[in-house]
């Protein structure tokens, strides 16, 4: 087998999970010369990195404009134009369906800021969503905005900041 092609099957392999280990033996049992094998594997390693390098700025940009996006039509969705409509039925429900909404996409948006950047790629490549985290993260901020947008939902939108003059405060530090 010709270097190049062996270098082929090494990306495949490094692809889909096996270490350095595993593809020696199964070079050995295909009766392929293991004499360069050391250079080969870097070489594959340097191959994907520069895949990596090339293709994951744009797909990791992308995906944090697409999450950050989403967090801001959720936020305000659930926290203004859905009370404005005086939804009174299934309120819970929709309230939990707006801080899971906004939570994960909050929380997507944190995993990928500045994950485009090259030395973020070598380390880590794309971000993965670990379930385990996401609960521990984003559980008290997914409560406390089912309460506020249950709240929110039953005084009418804005109600609660003027209430509390938070707009009124915030209009006079805009125009001052």
């Amino acid at each position: 087998m010709e270097n190049e092609r062996i270098i082929e099957v090494i990306i495949d392999k490094i692809n889909n999970g096996y270490d350095d280990y595993e593809i020696e033996k199964f070079l050995e049992r295909q009766e392929i010369s293991l004499d360069k094998f050391d250079k080969q594997i870097e070489e594959a390693k340097n191959k994907i990195l520069e895949y990596k390098l090339k293709t994951y700025p744009k797909q990791n940009r992308l995906a944090f404009i697409i999450s950050l996006s989403l967090f801001v039509v959720f936020l305000i969705s659930f926290l203004i134009i859905i009370p404005l409509l005086n939804i009174t039925i299934g309120l819970i429900p929709l309230s939990i369906l707006g801080a899971f909404t906004i939570s994960l996409s909050g929380f997507y948006s944190i995993l990928y800021y500045k994950s485009w950047e090259a030395d973020f790629i070598e380390k880590i490549g794309k971000p993965k969503l670990n379930l385990q985290t996401y609960i521990l993260v984003c559980s008290l901020p997914a409560v406390l905005l089912f309460f506020i947008i249950s709240w929110n939902s039953l005084e009418g939108p804005g109600h609660n900041l003027y209430k509390l003059s938070l707009t009124s405060k915030l209009f006079k530090l805009l125009f001052r």
